[in-house]
This record gives structure tokens, C-alpha cells and sequence, in this order.
């Protein structure tokens, strides 16, 4: 995306960065929404159409491919066009998404049509939301909105947690969900006229004295990062209720499989109040680290202590992976919509190949033993991405 900045004298004033309040509110009703559609599609796609385990990871692939496609092309959809019509355009589709299975009852096609269209409207949403918040910001400035914007994403994003199972209880059941996804994404559109119409100009001058001379070492490293995280979250979703079950855990599985997402959480509000860990190969060391380590625990655990300190070193990985990727992105990308949707592209390949190994595992090896075949898929992937994480450390290295 073109700098607006490059068409404004140096000495001009720049317009103030967009109310990050404003910002914020889009993102909580935003991630409402999209946790919700996420999470109540699948259970609606078995309960209510019948899909099986296969389907369902032939639904998830698909929908993440969409997902990669649209928040690669979010950029060039915006550039030349007001980005906040683009958004509101975004968040209007998804509300239709979502309502659709509720207009056409029973129909596996409406399903089908909602999925890819709610996709592909969410990875254009979060793209022109995070050029917003970090547009016009540098250095410590975006990386506490960052820091602001991550607290904002991860609760809202757990809600249907407690949702879905308070809906089962009133008779509404999973469908519900879906008009849950609609009234956020709905709000979302009107919270959305808060802000500008353009994301202000970023100043070339200030970004580049905030980017440190390894960033986009650093970044290419993350980038390879972030999606094998994503794919380990796809490779564990299915294989953990086995897991808990094997160390005997009954009627609590389902508050601690959620106990990563307490420490990713937790993760993020270090980072965000901190500053030691920018510009350091150290913490992508320990991103990777607690990613590998924390999927071996929870996979190889024979008691449920060790499977809780694998969950918890896993959410830690996911928090440290999630912060040090948008970050780079966007200061390296100058808060351009463009960098935004390059960081979700690569959260799209981590939706899109998760599911996909999940089908490879139970092509190879039958229902039965799919889940063993997936783990050994996602260790291989960890050997392939560890040197795509290692090479650019290693360049970085050689030119000091």
C-alpha cells in the first residue's frame, strides 16, 4: 500500500493516529463475532447436518485457504478506496454470514456459503483494523497498542466458551450462535464510524528510526513461526479430550484444555508492559522453545500435572509468537493495510494446513489411528519451519 505520507511535506503536521478506543471496540465486537461464528459452525456442522470428523477438517481447510486468499489480497482491495468503507463493507458481509443459515434452515449449501463468505469478510476486517492501530504510531507507542489490542482480542475471542454451553442450556442450541456472530459484527459496523475514513500517515521518518537494524530478520523468522504455531493449535484441538482422558481427567476437561489460553493471555500482558524482549533473537528462541516443548509435553505426559505445565508452556509460545509477529509486521510495514493482511495470511496457512494433516493422518492411517498420523505429520512440519526460524538468525549473524 502507498504511504500517504509520501504525498505531505516533511514539515507538515501529521494528523493524529486513530482514537485507540475506537479501535479497540471494533476489535472486542469484531473478535466476539468471529469466535463465535468459529466455534459454533463446527458444532453445528455435526450436530445439525451430520458432518463428520473428515468433513469438518475439509470445512476448516477450505475455510482457511479463504482465509489466507482474502487477507492477502486485503491490501490491494483497500489501497485507492477508503479503507473505512472497505471495513464497514467487510463487517456487513459477515453479518449476512452469519444470518444465513438461520434465514435457510437445514440447507448444507447455506452452510457452505456462510463459511466461505464469513472467511473471507473477517481476514478483510483484521487487516484495515490493525493498519488503524498502529498507523501514525512508532516504536513503544505501537507496541502498547499492540500490547492494548492483544488484551482486547483474547478474552473476546474465548467468550463462546462460556457461550455456547449457556445457549445449549436456554433450548437455543449451537445455531445460536450464529445470530450471536451477527448482532457483534452488526455493532462492530456502527462502532466503526468512530474511526477516520483514512488511517492517518505513518511518517517515513519516525518508522524507520523506530525499526531496529535486525527487524526484518526478525520477521521472516516470526513469519515462519506463526503459522506452525496455528498448525500445532489445529494438531492438539481433536487430540486433547484422548489426552486428558488418559491421565484421568472427567467432568474439568474442558476448563483445562482452556488453561493455555490463561497463560497466553498472561504472556501478552508481560509484553505489553515491558520492554526487554524487541529486537531480541532470544525471544524468538523462546517462542520456538515453548511451542515444540509444550506440544511434546501435553502428547507424552503420563500424569496431569505434566500435561497442565505443557499447556501452560504452550500458551506462553502462543502469546510470544503472536506479539513478536504483528509487531514486525506492522512496524517494519509501516501500518499499511498491507502488512496487516500479510500477518493474517499466515495465520490463514496455519488454519488452512492444520486440517489439512488432520486429512492426510486419517487418508494414511483410518479413523482409528488418524490422530497419531497427525502428530507425526505436525512433528515434521516442526523440523521444516525450525529451519526457516534458524536461517534468518543465522544470516543476522554473519553480518554482525
Amino acid at each position: 500500500m502507498t504511504n500517504p505520507a509520501s504525498a505531505v511535506p516533511a514539515d507538515a503536521p501529521h494528523p493524529p493516529a486513530a482514537s485507540l478506543l475506537a479501535v479497540l471496540v471494533v476489535t472486542i465486537l469484531g473478535s466476539v463475532s468471529g469466535g463465535t461464528f468459529w466455534a459454533g459452525l463446527f458444532f453445528v456442522s455435526a450436530q445439525k447436518y451430520g458432518f463428520s470428523v473428515f468433513a469438518n477438517l475439509v470445512l476448516a481447510a477450505v475455510m482457511g485457504a479463504v482465509y489466507t486468499v482474502a487477507a492477502r489480497v486485503a491490501g490491494r482491495l483497500a489501497r485507492g478506496r477508503v479503507p473505512r468503507r472497505v471495513l464497514s463493507l467487510a463487517l456487513g458481509t459477515w453479518t449476512a454470514a452469519a444470518l444465513l443459515p438461520l434465514l435457510v434452515p437445514g440447507a448444507a449449501s447455506a452452510l457452505w456459503i456462510a463459511a466461505l463468505v464469513g472467511s473471507a469478510a473477517s481476514a478483510t476486517t483484521f487487516p484495515v483494523v490493525e493498519s488503524y492501530l498502529t498507523a501514525g504510531r512508532h516504536g513503544a507507542e505501537m507496541r502498547s497498542a499492540i500490547g492494548k489490542f492483544n488484551l482486547a482480542w483474547t478474552p473476546a475471542t474465548a467468550l463462546p466458551l462460556l457461550l455456547l454451553p449457556l445457549l445449549d442450556r436456554e433450548g437455543i442450541g449451537a445455531a445460536g450462535s450464529f445470530a450471536v456472530s451477527a448482532a457483534a459484527s452488526a455493532l462492530a459496523l456502527l462502532a466503526a464510524r468512530a474511526l477516520p475514513l483514512h488511517p492517518p500517515p505513518h511518517g517515513k521518518e519516525a518508522a524507520e528510526a523506530a525499526v531496529g537494524p535486525e527487524y526484518p530478520a526478525l520477521l521472516r523468522a516470526a513469519s515462519w513461526l506463526l503459522p506452525f504455531s496455528y498448525v500445532i493449535s489445529a494438531t492438539l484441538a481433536p487430540v486433547l479430550p484422548h489426552r486428558l482422558a488418559a491421565v484421568g481427567v472427567g467432568g474439568a476437561a474442558s476448563f483445562i484444555a482452556a488453561i493455555w489460553m490463561a497463560t497466553r493471555f498472561a504472556t501478552l500482558l508481560v509484553m505489553w508492559r515491558s520492554s526487554f524482549w524487541h529486537g531480541r533473537w532470544e525471544t524468538v528462541g523462546a517462542a520456538s522453545a515453548a511451542l515444540v516443548a509444550g506440544l511434546a509435553l501435553v502428547l507424552l505426559a503420563s500424569s496431569l500435572p505434566i500435561l497442565i505445565v505443557g499447556l501452560l508452556i504452550y500458551g506462553a509460545g502462543m502469546g510470544l509468537t503472536y506479539y513478536l509477529s504483528l509487531y514486525y509486521s506492522m512496524a517494519i510495514g509501516h501500518g499499511a493495510v498491507d502488512a496487516g493482511g500479510n500477518f493474517e495470511a499466515l495465520i490463514g496457512v496455519g488454519y488452512c494446513l492444520g486440517p489439512l494433516l488432520g486429512i492426510v493422518g486419517r487418508l494414511l492411517a483410518g479413523p482409528a489411528r488418524g490422530d497419531a498420523a497427525t502428530v507425526a505429520l505436525t512433528w515434521l512440519c516442526t523440523a521444516f519451519a525450525a529451519r526457516g526460524v534458524i536461517r534468518p538468525y543465522l544470516q543476522a549473524r554473519r553480518r554482525r
